[in-house]
């Protein structure tokens, strides 16, 4: 049996050094992320989170007897509330606002977008395809736990476009400030890799750490993976299209484009970036979304917990009890009190830091500490510009200004209008800068800057609407972005849950992923 070499990245770049020279050697490195400050990739890394327990392994009926307050009705409460209730628990779920779903939200014509210093009315058409997702918007296929009450409650799903070659790619700085199909420069990155690697290959790089056929092999495998020709170079391909189709009505098939050399767009890591974004494991085909709006999912949950649910309560103060706890909050102007024997806490850091608690020192520390990041989106409604003008159907476009993207409509093609988000940034200096921004000055920042990539902003877009996260009542940021230690932990009877403190912080199923936790933690403590 022939001994099997594995060729690390290393080895791989120093070989192709040695043969192709350090420029191309310099190249490769950043065709696969080598970074010099880079961390090794063999690293491991121990999970704070430990197992991720699931409903099949509570005991039925342990929680007769026993109640629960719940704070907050986003994800993470009402599924908490679903299975504890499941178990035999009394919940009591607790929600500042008039609807539950926290983060999970969808305006539609005549919703009210409220922050602490404006309010903003959707003036979409009154149709239900005409709808703004103000929270989360798409579910990996592999989040099982959400789209099994997806399949439990009955909400049909349909595909969410992440990854469109047809989009665009957009940095002032090069090309002429001109937008970029996305399907070219995946094309000439896949052809100018598999190029490289081949004449590393046939100058004998590779000769000790593979046999000739395995080498033969490699180079057969790299001219269809970067559609090289006969003689293993690229000299352009039809994957990355032909002249004239950034625009509808192009009917040219014949001439291929030009490959642009890797020096024109590896200098810059936007490029690269955007390549490599749907390879992530939950940007990876197939997304999902609910049809009609993401709030169909909130609103599915709501009917399966109301009766635990009371709404408008705003809570003030959670204290502890010797055998229990005490929620003070507010509801229609009234101060009220609720005892329970355990508190379930899903409420934002920084929502829950603003309130009076008699927590550990160690716990208030890091709540008040937690960041959160300073997400935007902005939406218009429009005619449908992109698919009718430029044959795009779905998925996201990217700029390096302050918007970062613009997401297209993934259902009803081929309607009149549709709802476009000409904005959505998340963190750092472009989400701060649109966050501080007031409304009327953020739909026209996202005009000017979405124009550069599709002119048809500044005439067609308009009813535009935006939501800061970091501005919101309740909310007070898009999603946590420090990593939890104290907080996996209860706090005497107080649990602590949310996206925030898990492994999935951003998506609804790590909401999910964070209630099982908690309510495994209290069925042991009562089991125990």
């Amino acid at each position: 049996m022939r001994q099997v070499r594995s060729v690390s990245r290393r080895q791989f770049l120093t070989a192709v050094g040695h043969t192709a020279g350090s420029n191309a050697m310099l190249r490769a490195a950043a065709v696969l992320g080598a970074g010099a400050g880079a961390a090794a990739c063999d690293e491991s890394t121990v999970d704070p989170f430990g197992h991720s327990p699931r409903p099949e392994d509570w005991p039925g009926d342990v929680g007769r007897g026993r109640t629960v307050a719940i704070l907050g009705a986003g994800l993470a409460g009402m599924s908490a509330a679903l299975e504890l209730t499941r178990l035999g628990f009394e919940c009591t779920l607790l929600e500042a606002r008039e609807a539950a779903g926290g983060r999970t939200r969808t305006l539609r014509a005549g919703d009210v977008a409220s922050e602490f210093d404006a309010e903003q009315t959707c003036a979409f058409d009154a149709d239900p395809r005409l709808y703004f997702n103000a929270g989360p918007s798409r579910i990996p296929h592999h989040h099982e736990l959400l789209l099994g009450y997806c399949r439990e409650f009955g909400v049909p799903l349909e595909t969410f476009t992440n990854d469109n070659r047809a989009a665009r790619l957009h940095d002032p700085r090069q090309f002429g400030g001109a937008p970029q199909i996305a399907r070219r420069l995946r094309a000439d990155f896949r052809g100018q890799v598999a190029a490289l690697l081949a004449t590393a290959i046939d100058r004998g790089a590779l000769d000790q750490e593979l046999t000739a056929a395995d080498r033969a092999r490699l180079v057969g495998a790299l001219g269809s993976f970067g559609d090289l020709d006969a003689s293993a170079r690229f000299g352009g391909s039809e994957r990355a299209g032909f002249p004239g189709q950034d625009r509808a009505g192009s009917r040219e098939r014949g001439t291929s484009l030009d490959p642009r050399p890797l020096s024109s767009w590896l200098d810059d890591g936007f490029w690269m970036a955007r390549v490599a974004f749907t390879e992530g494991l939950d940007q990876q085909s197939t997304m999902l979304q609910p049809v009609g709006g993401m709030d169909q999912i909130a609103k599915a949950f709501q009917t399966q917990i109301e009766p635990s649910l009371t709404l408008g309560a705003v809570i003030t103060a959670l204290r502890k009890r010797s055998e229990g706890v005490t929620v003070e909050y507010e509801q229609a102007g009234a101060a009220r009190e609720l005892q329970a024997d355990f508190g379930l806490v899903t409420l934002p850091a920084p929502v829950l830091a603003g309130l009076t608690t008699d927590f550990s020192a160690e716990a208030r520390r890091e709540i008040g500490g937690f960041q959160y990041t300073s997400a935007v989106r902005i939406a218009f409604q429009a005619p449908r510009f992109w698919e009718r003008n430029h044959n795009i159907y779905g998925g996201i476009s990217w700029t390096n200004q302050a918007i970062t993207q613009i997401w297209y409509p993934n259902h009803d093609f081929g309607a009149e209008q549709g709802v476009v988000l000409g904005a959505y940034s998340f963190g750092g200096a472009a989400g701060d800068g649109l966050t501080a921004q007031p409304p009327p000055q953020r739909l026209t920042t996202a005009v000017n800057q979405a124009s550069a990539v599709h002119p048809e902003f500044a005439t067609e877009a308009s009813r535009g609407i935006s939501v800061a996260w970091k501005n919101v009542p309740f909310q007070r940021g898009g999603w946590g972005v420090s990593t939890p230690d104290v907080l996996l932990q209860p706090d005497d009877r107080y649990y602590f849950a949310g996206e925030h403190l898990s492994r999935l912080q951003g998506w609804q199923e790590g909401a999910i992923l964070s209630a099982y936790r908690a309510v495994d933690g209290i069925v042991s403590a009562v089991s125990s």
